[in-house]
């Protein structure tokens, strides 16, 4: 059986890495043959999508066929990370610089940079503080099962529910006198491109506390709800190898790593003439990510391990409540952006910056408590010093190259 789980890897990877060229190839001559203002952001989509596929499927394929020809995975030990901090900084001023003078042609190098840092550091940097020997296979496997199966599977299930919704909406609105007629008019409208393009206009005030309410429902429940659970699937994939706490909770961040990954390399192209800070903004989305991937990697850990529910409920609702309330502070502030000039423009500015405020407040905090679990987990899987001896070095067996190995001599597990 596990035999059979290497080979459908492989041959998986293979196909992504397959249809991530050639959806990408497609995405770059739409580009190029479409219409010039939207030019620039098909091809750096499809540059995106070529880079994420191959990026991260061509790993997986070489993980998975070592592990077909039982070769042991090596040991994942990063070194001299900080410069990619310098590269990260280059890459907002260069990006945003080329947008500027017109040198459109350099902008998506600069794009994939910035969108690529932030989620590999942070699983960098949460392993050198974790201090555990942790395959480098394992860490492949769940970075592309968040970057791929848990986003796939998110966007579906979020998609089928919002066409639900809409279903549910229409039949109650044709129930109801005249609806047959108001339903004629708007499918009359949605046929006309300029009425399209003006639709936020066409609003009546009365909707609009609907329409924020519907999504807010869709944003800080819907969404939150069912991505907390797929997110780090490739934990209970892995958890044959009864991983210890601090390598499920590591496996966790490097899922949600990959489903920010994602994300940042598709959700900052909406406007790039604001491109730089909202590729920044992508910091706090991805501290959000790794944090609850961690959060719901303890949680699997507790659920299949363990067999304690309650832990895992509690962990699972942590990470749902945290990325609700991201979500809910988002999509207010991207309303608030919305708003036209008027009476209450002022206003709008205020709450504006106030919930700008609380977002940096809440990546603040999601940064801290990542950094707090990471050294708590790391005081937990330390040996304990023999104080029978002398206060020398700790073993050799307990040793690795870059210091202490919580699991050394453990089975070396394959994909």
């Amino acid at each position: 059986m596990l035999q059979l789980a290497r080979i459908l890897t492989f041959i998986i990877a293979l196909g992504i890495v397959a249809l991530g060229v050639l959806g990408g190839s497609l995405g770059i001559l739409a580009g190029a043959l479409g219409p010039a203002g939207d030019r620039l952001t098909m091809v750096t989509a499809g540059i995106a999508l070529m880079a994420l596929t191959t990026g991260l499927g061509l790993p997986l394929a070489r993980e998975s066929w070592r592990a077909l020809s039982g070769r042991a995975s090596s040991i994942y030990r990063p070194r001299r990370i900080w410069w990619w901090v310098v590269v990260y900084g280059l890459a907002l001023a260069g990006g945003q610089l080329v947008l500027s003078v017109g040198m459109e042609a350099l902008f998506p190098v600069f794009h994939l940079l910035a969108a690529t840092v932030p989620p590999l550091l942070l699983v960098a940097l949460v392993a050198r503080g974790l201090q555990v020997c942790v395959r480098r296979r394992n860490l492949v496997l769940q970075t592309s099962s968040g970057a791929f199966v848990s986003t796939t599977l998110a966007l579906t299930l979020e998609g089928a529910f919002v066409f639900g919704l809409l279903m549910a909406v229409f039949i109650a609105v044709g129930l109801q006198p005249g609806g047959g007629a108001l339903l004629q008019d708007l499918a009359r409208r949605l046929q006309d491109p300029v009425w399209l393009e003006n639709s936020f206009s066409t609003v009546s005030p009365p909707l609009s506390p609907w329409v924020i309410v519907v999504a807010l429902l869709v944003m800080a429940v819907v969404v939150p709800t069912i991505e907390e659970v797929v997110k780090t699937l490739g934990v209970p994939l892995l958890a044959y190898q009864r991983p210890s706490r601090v390598e499920a909770f590591l496996w966790g961040v490097a899922g949600g790593a990959g489903f920010a990954l994602a994300e940042n390399l598709f959700n900052a192209l909406g406007g790039l003439d604001l491109w730089a800070p909202v590729a920044a903004a992508r910091i706090g989305a991805t501290l959000l990510h790794g944090f609850t991937g961690g959060a719901m990697g303890l949680a699997w850990y507790y659920l299949l391990l363990e067999r304690r529910w309650m832990p895992a409920l509690g962990l699972y609702l942590l990470s749902v409540g945290v990325h609700a309330a991201w979500n809910a502070l988002a999509t207010g502030l991207a309303f608030a952006s919305l708003a036209g000039s008027g009476p209450a423009s002022a206003l709008t500015g205020l709450v504006g910056l106030a919930l700008l405020m609380l977002l940096a407040l809440l990546a603040c905090t999601v940064a801290v408590a990542l950094v707090a679990v990471t050294r708590q987990l790391r005081t937990e899987s330390l040996p304990m010093p023999d104080r029978s001896v002398s206060d020398g070095p700790p073993p050799a067996a307990l040793l690795d190259e870059d210091g202490p190995c919580s699991h050394k001599g453990r089975p070396d597990h394959v994909l």
